[in-house]
Protein backbone atom coordinates (compact mmCIF):
# COMPACT_ATOMS: atom_id res chain seq x y z
CA UNK A 1 0.00 0.00 0.00
CA UNK A 2 1.32 3.33 -0.84
CA UNK A 3 1.59 6.37 1.11
CA UNK A 4 -0.29 8.98 0.99
CA UNK A 5 1.64 12.27 1.22
CA UNK A 6 0.06 14.22 3.83
CA UNK A 7 1.68 18.24 3.62
CA UNK A 8 0.36 21.11 5.36
CA UNK A 9 0.66 24.90 4.67
CA UNK A 10 1.13 28.68 5.78
CA UNK A 11 1.22 31.75 3.71
CA UNK A 12 1.25 35.14 4.18
CA UNK A 13 2.02 38.35 2.92
CA UNK A 14 2.59 41.84 4.03
CA UNK A 15 3.24 45.30 2.85
CA UNK A 16 5.85 45.87 5.27
CA UNK A 17 7.00 49.30 7.15
CA UNK A 18 7.63 51.72 4.48
CA UNK A 19 5.65 50.64 1.44
CA UNK A 20 2.12 51.72 0.29
CA UNK A 21 1.77 48.83 -1.92
CA UNK A 22 2.31 44.98 -1.43
CA UNK A 23 4.33 43.82 -5.24
CA UNK A 24 4.56 40.04 -3.24
CA UNK A 25 2.59 37.69 -4.30
CA UNK A 26 2.31 33.73 -3.95
CA UNK A 27 -0.05 30.56 -5.11
CA UNK A 28 -0.29 27.30 -3.67
CA UNK A 29 -1.83 24.10 -4.84
CA UNK A 30 -1.81 21.43 -3.44
CA UNK A 31 -3.13 17.51 -5.23
CA UNK A 32 -6.22 16.85 -4.50
CA UNK A 33 -6.43 12.77 -5.49
CA UNK A 34 -3.01 10.52 -5.45
CA UNK A 35 -2.91 9.90 -8.78
CA UNK A 36 -2.99 13.72 -9.31
CA UNK A 37 -0.21 14.28 -6.83
CA UNK A 38 1.92 11.17 -8.76
CA UNK A 39 1.81 13.24 -12.07
CA UNK A 40 2.79 16.36 -11.19
CA UNK A 41 3.47 17.06 -7.26
CA UNK A 42 2.02 20.05 -4.94
CA UNK A 43 2.96 23.16 -6.02
CA UNK A 44 4.68 26.36 -4.20
CA UNK A 45 5.04 29.73 -5.45
CA UNK A 46 6.64 33.00 -4.04
CA UNK A 47 7.30 36.36 -6.79
CA UNK A 48 8.32 39.28 -5.60
CA UNK A 49 7.61 42.36 -8.56
CA UNK A 50 9.31 45.65 -9.49
CA UNK A 51 9.45 48.01 -11.74
CA UNK A 52 6.98 50.81 -10.34
CA UNK A 53 4.40 51.51 -7.89
CA UNK A 54 1.53 49.08 -9.64
CA UNK A 55 3.66 47.38 -12.66
CA UNK A 56 5.86 45.57 -10.03
CA UNK A 57 2.10 44.31 -8.20
CA UNK A 58 0.92 43.17 -12.06
CA UNK A 59 3.81 41.08 -12.98
CA UNK A 60 3.80 39.22 -9.74
CA UNK A 61 0.38 38.58 -9.86
CA UNK A 62 0.46 37.67 -14.13
CA UNK A 63 3.22 34.97 -12.42
CA UNK A 64 1.51 33.00 -9.62
CA UNK A 65 -1.88 33.71 -12.22
CA UNK A 66 -0.36 32.12 -15.35
CA UNK A 67 2.40 29.87 -13.51
CA UNK A 68 -0.01 27.36 -11.59
CA UNK A 69 -2.26 27.39 -15.23
CA UNK A 70 0.78 26.00 -17.34
CA UNK A 71 1.79 23.51 -14.27
CA UNK A 72 -1.44 21.69 -14.51
CA UNK A 73 -1.80 22.18 -18.59
CA UNK A 74 1.76 21.09 -19.36
CA UNK A 75 2.15 17.74 -21.16
CA UNK A 76 5.54 17.03 -19.71
CA UNK A 77 6.04 14.12 -17.53
CA UNK A 78 8.80 14.98 -15.91
CA UNK A 79 8.37 17.38 -13.10
CA UNK A 80 11.35 19.52 -13.63
CA UNK A 81 10.14 19.97 -17.49
CA UNK A 82 6.52 20.64 -16.25
CA UNK A 83 7.82 23.55 -13.82
CA UNK A 84 10.72 25.07 -15.78
CA UNK A 85 7.58 25.28 -18.68
CA UNK A 86 5.06 26.85 -16.08
CA UNK A 87 8.01 29.49 -15.09
CA UNK A 88 8.36 29.97 -18.94
CA UNK A 89 4.90 30.60 -19.41
CA UNK A 90 4.64 32.85 -16.41
CA UNK A 91 8.00 35.07 -18.11
CA UNK A 92 6.34 34.78 -21.66
CA UNK A 93 2.90 36.45 -20.28
CA UNK A 94 4.78 39.15 -18.58
CA UNK A 95 6.52 39.99 -21.76
CA UNK A 96 3.79 40.07 -24.31
CA UNK A 97 1.61 42.35 -21.16
CA UNK A 98 4.85 44.71 -21.39
CA UNK A 99 4.43 44.90 -25.08
CA UNK A 100 1.42 46.09 -25.00
CA UNK A 101 1.66 49.13 -22.86
CA UNK A 102 5.14 51.38 -22.79
CA UNK A 103 4.85 52.03 -18.85
CA UNK A 104 4.83 48.29 -18.22
CA UNK A 105 8.08 47.98 -20.45
CA UNK A 106 10.45 48.00 -17.41
CA UNK A 107 8.47 45.23 -15.19
CA UNK A 108 9.62 42.12 -14.03
CA UNK A 109 9.10 40.16 -10.83
CA UNK A 110 11.58 36.96 -9.17
CA UNK A 111 9.75 33.81 -8.90
CA UNK A 112 10.88 31.24 -6.45
CA UNK A 113 8.36 27.79 -7.38
CA UNK A 114 8.57 24.30 -5.31
CA UNK A 115 7.07 21.34 -6.26
CA UNK A 116 6.99 18.22 -4.36
CA UNK A 117 6.22 15.23 -6.38
CA UNK A 118 6.75 11.36 -6.14
CA UNK A 119 10.40 12.34 -7.66
CA UNK A 120 11.13 14.47 -4.65
CA UNK A 121 11.71 18.36 -4.31
CA UNK A 122 11.94 20.10 -7.61
CA UNK A 123 12.61 23.77 -7.60
CA UNK A 124 12.74 26.47 -10.93
CA UNK A 125 14.10 29.85 -9.64
CA UNK A 126 14.86 32.99 -11.14
CA UNK A 127 15.78 35.88 -8.97
CA UNK A 128 16.52 36.58 -5.23
CA UNK A 129 13.98 35.45 -3.38
CA UNK A 130 14.55 32.02 -1.80
CA UNK A 131 13.67 28.14 -0.91
CA UNK A 132 15.43 26.95 1.87
CA UNK A 133 14.43 22.75 3.46
CA UNK A 134 15.04 22.66 7.13
CA UNK A 135 15.68 19.21 8.53
CA UNK A 136 17.41 17.91 11.78
CA UNK A 137 17.73 20.99 13.27
CA UNK A 138 19.61 22.81 10.11
CA UNK A 139 18.27 25.06 7.48
CA UNK A 140 19.81 24.69 3.96
CA UNK A 141 19.20 27.36 1.58
CA UNK A 142 18.28 25.61 -1.97
CA UNK A 143 18.00 28.28 -4.22
CA UNK A 144 21.01 30.52 -5.90
CA UNK A 145 20.88 34.27 -5.59
CA UNK A 146 20.78 35.60 -8.91
CA UNK A 147 21.95 38.84 -7.23
CA UNK A 148 24.73 41.24 -7.47
CA UNK A 149 25.87 40.56 -4.59
CA UNK A 150 26.33 36.48 -4.81
CA UNK A 151 27.41 37.00 -8.56
CA UNK A 152 30.39 38.69 -7.15
CA UNK A 153 31.09 36.03 -4.61
CA UNK A 154 30.57 33.57 -7.31
CA UNK A 155 33.91 35.33 -9.60
CA UNK A 156 35.91 35.27 -6.41
CA UNK A 157 35.21 39.56 -6.66
CA UNK A 158 34.12 39.44 -2.85
CA UNK A 159 33.70 37.49 0.34
CA UNK A 160 30.30 36.65 2.14
CA UNK A 161 31.87 39.23 4.50
CA UNK A 162 32.52 42.03 2.40
CA UNK A 163 29.77 41.73 -0.38
CA UNK A 164 27.33 44.25 1.80
CA UNK A 165 29.96 46.69 1.80
CA UNK A 166 31.09 46.55 -1.61
CA UNK A 167 27.78 45.68 -3.56
CA UNK A 168 24.03 46.70 -3.26
CA UNK A 169 22.14 44.39 -1.95
CA UNK A 170 18.79 44.80 -3.77
CA UNK A 171 20.54 44.60 -7.53
CA UNK A 172 19.18 41.53 -9.46
CA UNK A 173 20.86 39.84 -12.36
CA UNK A 174 17.82 37.98 -13.36
CA UNK A 175 14.03 38.50 -13.88
CA UNK A 176 10.71 37.10 -15.36
CA UNK A 177 9.71 39.97 -17.46
CA UNK A 178 12.19 41.82 -19.42
CA UNK A 179 12.54 39.50 -21.83
CA UNK A 180 11.54 36.71 -24.11
CA UNK A 181 13.66 33.92 -23.13
CA UNK A 182 14.61 33.71 -19.69
CA UNK A 183 17.17 31.14 -18.00
CA UNK A 184 15.56 29.07 -15.43
CA UNK A 185 17.80 27.56 -12.52
CA UNK A 186 16.33 24.17 -12.22
CA UNK A 187 17.28 22.36 -9.13
CA UNK A 188 17.04 18.75 -8.06
CA UNK A 189 15.35 16.60 -7.16
CA UNK A 190 15.90 16.97 -3.17
CA UNK A 191 15.18 13.77 -0.86
CA UNK A 192 11.69 14.95 1.06
CA UNK A 193 10.77 12.79 4.11
CA UNK A 194 8.17 12.92 6.88
CA UNK A 195 9.14 15.96 9.35
CA UNK A 196 10.66 18.30 6.42
CA UNK A 197 9.64 21.85 6.43
CA UNK A 198 9.95 24.08 3.37
CA UNK A 199 10.06 27.71 3.33
CA UNK A 200 9.73 30.29 0.55
CA UNK A 201 10.33 33.88 0.41
CA UNK A 202 10.83 37.32 -0.84
CA UNK A 203 14.12 39.20 0.14
CA UNK A 204 11.72 41.03 1.86
CA UNK A 205 12.45 38.65 4.53
CA UNK A 206 16.07 38.10 4.41
CA UNK A 207 16.57 41.47 4.46
CA UNK A 208 15.95 41.46 8.62
CA UNK A 209 15.80 38.19 9.04
CA UNK A 210 18.77 35.67 9.48
CA UNK A 211 19.38 31.91 8.00
CA UNK A 212 19.51 30.96 11.70
CA UNK A 213 16.97 32.82 12.76
CA UNK A 214 14.37 31.89 10.26
CA UNK A 215 15.39 28.23 10.67
CA UNK A 216 14.62 28.23 14.78
CA UNK A 217 11.14 30.00 14.07
CA UNK A 218 9.97 27.34 11.51
CA UNK A 219 11.53 24.22 13.50
CA UNK A 220 9.71 25.01 16.77
CA UNK A 221 6.50 26.75 15.91
CA UNK A 222 3.31 25.48 13.65
CA UNK A 223 3.46 27.15 10.23
CA UNK A 224 1.19 29.76 10.47
CA UNK A 225 2.77 31.10 14.05
CA UNK A 226 5.42 30.79 12.29
CA UNK A 227 4.79 32.61 9.68
CA UNK A 228 2.96 35.25 11.71
CA UNK A 229 6.42 35.61 13.78
CA UNK A 230 8.75 36.31 10.91
CA UNK A 231 6.91 38.83 9.11
CA UNK A 232 6.32 40.52 12.78
CA UNK A 233 10.60 40.15 13.27
CA UNK A 234 10.97 41.60 9.64
CA UNK A 235 8.30 44.87 10.45
CA UNK A 236 10.06 44.91 14.05
CA UNK A 237 13.33 45.14 12.11
CA UNK A 238 12.20 48.24 9.60
CA UNK A 239 9.82 46.60 7.25
CA UNK A 240 12.05 47.91 4.40
CA UNK A 241 10.14 45.91 1.98
CA UNK A 242 7.16 43.84 1.40
CA UNK A 243 7.52 40.24 2.95
CA UNK A 244 6.02 37.21 2.20
CA UNK A 245 6.28 33.55 3.57
CA UNK A 246 4.99 30.14 2.42
CA UNK A 247 6.09 27.62 4.79
CA UNK A 248 5.37 23.99 3.78
CA UNK A 249 5.24 20.86 6.27
CA UNK A 250 5.30 17.60 5.85
CA UNK A 251 3.82 15.37 7.81
CA UNK A 252 3.76 11.71 6.09
CA UNK A 253 5.64 11.09 2.28
CA UNK A 254 6.45 8.04 0.13
CA UNK A 255 9.87 6.90 0.23
CA UNK A 256 11.63 8.81 -2.89
CA UNK A 257 13.84 6.60 -5.20
CA UNK A 258 17.15 7.74 -5.50
CA UNK A 259 17.23 11.83 -5.25
CA UNK A 260 20.33 13.33 -7.22
CA UNK A 261 20.95 16.08 -5.15
CA UNK A 262 21.50 14.92 -1.30
CA UNK A 263 22.29 17.10 1.42
CA UNK A 264 25.46 17.09 2.62
CA UNK A 265 24.20 17.42 6.49
CA UNK A 266 23.26 13.60 5.71
CA UNK A 267 27.35 12.60 5.81
CA UNK A 268 28.21 15.62 8.33
CA UNK A 269 27.45 18.51 7.74
CA UNK A 270 29.78 21.23 8.22
CA UNK A 271 32.39 18.65 8.56
CA UNK A 272 31.29 17.48 5.19
CA UNK A 273 31.59 21.02 3.82
CA UNK A 274 35.26 21.62 5.31
CA UNK A 275 36.74 18.17 4.42
CA UNK A 276 35.21 19.09 0.94
CA UNK A 277 36.71 22.86 0.62
CA UNK A 278 40.04 21.32 2.00
CA UNK A 279 40.33 18.22 -0.70
CA UNK A 280 39.53 20.85 -3.28
CA UNK A 281 42.26 23.04 -1.81
CA UNK A 282 44.93 20.26 -1.55
CA UNK A 283 43.93 19.08 -5.42
CA UNK A 284 44.20 23.12 -6.29
CA UNK A 285 47.64 23.54 -4.83
CA UNK A 286 49.09 20.20 -6.13
CA UNK A 287 47.72 20.96 -9.56
CA UNK A 288 49.16 24.71 -9.03
CA UNK A 289 52.46 23.18 -8.02
CA UNK A 290 52.96 20.57 -10.63
CA UNK A 291 51.87 22.77 -13.39
CA UNK A 292 54.49 25.46 -12.37
CA UNK A 293 57.23 22.38 -12.40
CA UNK A 294 56.09 21.33 -15.93
CA UNK A 295 56.45 24.90 -16.96
CA UNK A 296 60.01 25.24 -15.49
CA UNK A 297 61.09 21.88 -17.24
CA UNK A 298 59.95 23.14 -20.51
CA UNK A 299 61.92 26.74 -20.18
CA UNK A 300 64.61 24.66 -19.04
CA UNK A 301 64.18 22.67 -21.32
CA UNK A 302 64.35 24.83 -24.45
CA UNK A 303 66.76 27.45 -23.14
CA UNK A 304 69.52 24.25 -22.15
CA UNK A 305 68.90 21.20 -24.70
CA UNK A 306 67.04 24.07 -27.48
CA UNK A 307 64.21 20.89 -27.88
CA UNK A 308 61.18 22.38 -29.08
CA UNK A 309 59.57 19.62 -29.47
CA UNK A 310 59.07 19.39 -25.30
CA UNK A 311 56.79 21.85 -25.90
CA UNK A 312 53.96 20.13 -26.95
CA UNK A 313 54.69 17.35 -24.37
CA UNK A 314 54.86 19.56 -21.34
CA UNK A 315 51.24 21.68 -22.71
CA UNK A 316 49.48 18.21 -22.90
CA UNK A 317 50.81 17.65 -19.23
CA UNK A 318 49.87 20.75 -18.26
CA UNK A 319 45.87 20.39 -19.65
CA UNK A 320 45.93 16.74 -18.14
CA UNK A 321 46.12 18.18 -14.47
CA UNK A 322 43.65 20.72 -15.55
CA UNK A 323 41.28 18.42 -16.68
CA UNK A 324 42.31 16.18 -13.40
CA UNK A 325 41.51 18.82 -11.34
CA UNK A 326 38.33 20.25 -13.26
CA UNK A 327 36.77 16.19 -12.10
CA UNK A 328 38.00 16.74 -8.51
CA UNK A 329 36.21 19.99 -8.59
CA UNK A 330 32.89 19.76 -10.27
CA UNK A 331 29.91 18.44 -9.66
CA UNK A 332 26.52 17.24 -11.62
CA UNK A 333 23.42 19.74 -11.97
CA UNK A 334 20.24 19.59 -13.64
CA UNK A 335 19.08 22.01 -16.71
CA UNK A 336 15.85 22.24 -18.45
CA UNK A 337 15.19 23.81 -22.35
CA UNK A 338 11.92 25.15 -22.83
CA UNK A 339 10.49 26.54 -25.83
CA UNK A 340 7.81 28.85 -27.01
CA UNK A 341 4.89 26.64 -26.21
CA UNK A 342 6.39 26.16 -22.41
CA UNK A 343 7.08 22.59 -22.92
CA UNK A 344 10.40 20.85 -23.16
CA UNK A 345 12.52 21.12 -26.22
CA UNK A 346 14.60 18.47 -25.17
CA UNK A 347 15.27 15.88 -22.60
CA UNK A 348 17.02 17.52 -18.97
CA UNK A 349 20.52 18.02 -19.90
CA UNK A 350 23.08 17.25 -17.60
CA UNK A 351 26.10 19.81 -17.21
CA UNK A 352 29.01 20.07 -14.70
CA UNK A 353 29.19 23.30 -12.07
CA UNK A 354 31.27 23.98 -8.98
CA UNK A 355 30.71 22.51 -5.88
CA UNK A 356 30.45 26.07 -4.18
CA UNK A 357 27.25 26.71 -7.01
CA UNK A 358 25.63 23.60 -6.36
CA UNK A 359 22.41 23.33 -3.73
CA UNK A 360 22.38 23.50 -0.78
CA UNK A 361 24.13 26.45 -0.98
CA UNK A 362 24.59 27.88 2.54
CA UNK A 363 23.28 25.91 5.54
CA UNK A 364 22.72 26.98 9.66
CA UNK A 365 21.80 25.43 12.50
CA UNK A 366 18.00 26.41 13.21
CA UNK A 367 18.31 25.21 17.17
CA UNK A 368 17.15 28.06 19.93
CA UNK A 369 19.80 30.10 21.39
CA UNK A 370 19.32 32.03 24.09
CA UNK A 371 20.95 35.08 22.14
CA UNK A 372 17.80 34.95 20.18
CA UNK A 373 15.34 34.58 22.70
CA UNK A 374 16.71 38.15 24.30
CA UNK A 375 16.69 39.54 21.07
CA UNK A 376 12.94 38.51 20.86
CA UNK A 377 12.84 40.04 24.88
CA UNK A 378 14.55 43.75 23.97
CA UNK A 379 12.04 43.54 21.42
CA UNK A 380 9.16 43.25 23.56
CA UNK A 381 10.48 45.54 26.09
CA UNK A 382 11.16 48.49 23.79
CA UNK A 383 7.31 48.05 21.91
CA UNK A 384 5.99 48.00 25.27
CA UNK A 385 7.67 51.38 26.00
CA UNK A 386 6.97 52.65 22.68
CA UNK A 387 3.46 52.06 23.16
CA UNK A 388 3.11 53.30 26.57
CA UNK A 389 5.17 57.05 25.53
CA UNK A 390 2.33 57.48 22.45
CA UNK A 391 -0.91 56.44 24.68
CA UNK A 392 -1.35 53.56 22.31
CA UNK A 393 -3.91 51.07 23.69
CA UNK A 394 -2.25 48.08 24.75
CA UNK A 395 -3.89 44.86 26.80
CA UNK A 396 -1.55 45.29 29.18
CA UNK A 397 -2.31 42.61 31.25
CA UNK A 398 -2.18 39.60 28.62
CA UNK A 399 1.79 40.95 27.72
CA UNK A 400 2.95 40.71 31.35
CA UNK A 401 0.97 37.28 31.73
CA UNK A 402 2.77 36.20 28.31
CA UNK A 403 6.15 37.52 29.73
CA UNK A 404 5.53 35.42 32.78
CA UNK A 405 5.38 32.13 30.96
CA UNK A 406 8.39 32.90 28.49
CA UNK A 407 10.62 33.53 31.60
CA UNK A 408 9.29 30.44 33.15
CA UNK A 409 9.70 28.33 30.34
CA UNK A 410 13.57 29.74 29.85
CA UNK A 411 14.42 29.08 33.36
CA UNK A 412 12.59 25.59 33.42
CA UNK A 413 14.43 24.76 30.00
CA UNK A 414 11.07 24.17 28.93
CA UNK A 415 10.65 22.95 25.00
CA UNK A 416 10.72 26.01 23.18
CA UNK A 417 12.23 28.15 25.75
CA UNK A 418 9.26 30.74 25.22
CA UNK A 419 9.38 31.40 21.89
CA UNK A 420 5.73 30.95 21.71
CA UNK A 421 5.12 33.10 24.03
CA UNK A 422 7.64 35.81 22.70
CA UNK A 423 5.64 35.48 19.69
CA UNK A 424 2.04 35.88 20.77
CA UNK A 425 3.32 39.25 22.56
CA UNK A 426 5.67 40.58 19.55
CA UNK A 427 1.92 40.25 17.68
CA UNK A 428 -0.19 42.11 20.18
CA UNK A 429 2.85 44.90 20.03
CA UNK A 430 3.35 45.27 16.20
CA UNK A 431 -0.35 45.13 15.15
CA UNK A 432 -0.60 48.30 17.25
CA UNK A 433 3.05 49.77 16.06
CA UNK A 434 2.09 48.59 12.52
CA UNK A 435 -1.43 50.64 12.61
CA UNK A 436 0.41 53.49 14.18
CA UNK A 437 3.54 53.85 12.09
CA UNK A 438 2.52 52.33 8.85
CA UNK A 439 2.49 54.25 5.59
CA UNK A 440 -1.47 54.89 4.42
CA UNK A 441 -2.78 55.27 1.11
Amino acid sequence: MSIQPVVQYASLTDVGMRRSANQDDLAVRLCKEYSEWVTMGHLFVVADGMGGHSVGDLASRITVETLPLAFVKSDAEAPSRRLAGAVDAANRAIADKARENPEFSDMGTTCSALSLSAEGAWIAHVGDSRVYRLRDGVIEQLTFDHSLQWEMIRQGRATAENSELLHPRNVITRCLGPNKNVEIDVEGPFDVRAGDRFLLCSDGLTGHVTDSEMGTVVNLLPAAEASRLLIDLANCRGGADNTTVVIAVVKEYPAVANPTIESQAESGGQAADQATAARRSVWGRISIVLFGLFALSGLILLIIKRQSSAGPILVCGALLLGFVQLIMSTRQRTTVEVGESGQSTSKASIGVRKPAECSPYRRESAELGLEFLDLLSQAQGELTAAATDNGWGLDVKELTRLSQRAVVAREEKLPGGGLREYAKALRILMKEFTGHMRPRG
